[in-house]
């Protein structure tokens, strides 16, 4: 007998078992993809607003429940579904909405905090902006890579 979610099963039964969670159609893959595209690209429109914070490092736990807040809504419009099709959909999705906008010098940038010198104020900004933008890929991201 196998444990699953309804119950125990015989391993013939349970091999041939799937989720209604990791079963995706084409439509709500696409959906998805268009969402997170979205989201990359105004992402880069956003950071400076969200870069900007009075409450110091106060500030990363603000946005990190904004970017919770959005990823619930994102995982919503992937009607709730899980599963590695899912997640690299999201992933590559994300990715290439962050390229396409105003975010993509951050990412190509990365080479450019020592570039700046110790403790020029080029290097702390780029620190900042590439924390934020780890915080909201890693956030945004998260209600895909859980387990179900």
């Amino acid at each position: 007998m196998v444990q699953c979610a309804v119950g125990n099963r015989c391993k013939k039964c349970a091999s041939r078992f799937t989720s209604h969670i990791l079963k995706t159609s084409p439509q709500i893959l696409v959906r998805l993809s268009l969402a997170m595209a979205a989201l990359g690209f105004a992402y880069g429109y956003l950071a400076p607003w969200l870069a900007y914070v009075p409450f110091g490092i106060y500030g990363y736990a603000i946005d990190f429940f904004i970017f919770l807040t959005i990823a619930k809504f994102m995982h919503r419009i992937a009607a709730f579904k899980l599963g590695p099709k899912v997640a690299i959909t999201a992933f590559l999705s994300l990715l290439t909405g962050l390229m396409l906008g105003p975010a993509r010098a951050t990412l190509l940038s990365v080479s450019a905090i020592g570039a700046a010198g110790p403790g020029g104020a080029e290097a702390y900004d780029m620190g900042g902006s590439l924390m934020l933008l780890v915080l909201f890929f890693g956030t945004i991201l998260w209600p895909f890579l859980r387990r179900n």
